[in-house]
């Protein structure tokens, strides 16, 4: 079974992942908020063009699985409704049997999303993000997506942000630091979040050892998930670690990322 759907169920997994769990009224008023809040100021400049690479380790009952993920920023441009405008694009890759591929378009001056592309074996899926809706199309040639023609539109009652990692990673971190925010995952809806700086430490990853802030992610919206990033307390900001915990009753426990090499950019 993780064969043959385990891109999509490592899909499910990202978009859910969360944190430490909240005491039960401080999640339900974290909650309330969340839904109205204003969006946390993201800093665009944390973002540099670079290509990073992953190991990502599943554990399930039958035993690990190991992936590689590869992760790369670069500046470019996008044509769309606005014309012509400077962008982040932010590419993600499974490399394995069954590869998948994210690709997440933000807007350079506020990285506010405008188009997410993700692409599997048959199947590719393109969300185009409007100021109170998202477009979502999608094309496949297996029975779980029969081809289709025409688009859903799904309302957004208040403005989101890209996904959970870019988030993270164009935050203003610090110790102390914690924020409220909504982001438009995989699953095709709104997530909300708390996000808390718990700590910092030097982590070790096969890429090297990085002094980093520890990120406690908890997913207001879904009850028993848990993540914690680790991101680097100094420019070159990067995610070096992520632990997440997930979808036991799909027979997947855990996943933990890490940090395994760094392509640096050439000088200008």
């Amino acid at each position: 079974m993780f064969a043959t759907n385990r891109a999509m169920l490592f899909s499910v997994a990202l978009a859910l992942a969360s944190g430490a769990p909240a005491a039960l009224g401080e999640e339900a008023d974290h909650l309330t908020a969340a839904a109205t809040a204003p969006l946390p100021t993201l800093i665009a400049e944390r973002l540099r063009e670079e290509s990073l690479g992953y190991r990502a380790t599943i554990t399930m009952p039958q035993g690990d699985m190991t992936i590689d993920v590869e992760l790369t920023v670069a500046k470019g441009t996008f044509d769309g409704d606005a014309g012509s405008q400077p962008v982040w694009r932010i590419a993600y890759s499974e490399v394995g049997p069954v590869p998948r591929s994210v690709t997440t378009t933000l807007r350079q001056g506020d990285l506010a999303p405008l188009e997410r592309l993700v692409s599997m074996p048959a199947t590719d899926s393109t969300l185009r993000f409007g100021a109170d809706s998202v477009t979502h199309s999608i094309s496949s040639d297996v029975s779980d997506f029969p081809n289709r023609s025409g688009d859903d539109v799904i309302p957004l009652p208040q403005p989101v942000l890209a996904n959970l990692d870019a988030t993270v990673l164009a935050l203003p971190l610090a110790e102390g630091f914690e924020t409220l925010a909504r982001t438009f995952e995989l699953l095709l809806e709104v997530s909300r979040w708390h996000v808390a700086v718990v700590g910092s430490e030097a982590v070790q990853t096969p890429a090297g050892t990085f002094e980093s802030y520890r990120v406690a992610l908890t997913c207001l919206d879904n009850d028993g998930f848990s993540a914690t990033t680790w991101v680097t307390t100094e420019a070159p900001y990067r995610i070096v670690r992520r632990e997440s915990a997930y979808l036991r009753e799909m027979g997947m426990g855990r996943l933990v990322l890490e940090l395994a090499s760094v392509d640096e950019p050439r000088p200008d």
